[in-house]
């Protein structure tokens, strides 16, 4: 039996030329658009490590922002996963109401330490 010869590749629509893909893949914080959501988590690290938001509104604003980067189908590989992993980490052992914390949260403080050691290294 014969192979079959591939032909000429199909044209590709017009509309895919002015729809390109809408995922978004970044690997460091100098990759990442200005207008997305994972800048908006950087913001939000760059605010609270300097002193310029509380640690309850970093752990509030980082969970919205965390979700609509999912939703904006933004990717995030190496060092920029990995930071934004080990943020996520540490709020999940953070509650921003000092009436609900456990032996074992983290305390304001001790976020905000950890914080300053993720984005300095």
């Amino acid at each position: 039996m014969d192979a079959a010869v591939p032909g000429p590749p199909a044209p590709v629509p017009a509309g895919s030329r002015m729809n390109p893909p809408r995922r978004r893949s970044w690997r460091t914080p100098a990759d990442v658009a200005p207008d997305s959501a994972a800048a908006e988590q950087l913001r939000l690290l760059d605010g609270f490590a300097s002193g310029r938001i509380t640690a309850a509104d970093f752990a509030l604003g980082w969970h919205p922002a965390r979700r609509a980067s999912t939703a904006n189908g933004e990717r995030l590989h190496g060092p920029l996963y990995a930071l934004f992993n080990e943020v996520f980490m540490l709020l999940e052992d953070y509650t921003h109401d000092p009436s609900l914390r456990e032996e074992g949260d983290l305390s304001d403080a001790e976020l905000l330490a950890a914080v300053k050691s993720l984005t300095r290294g």
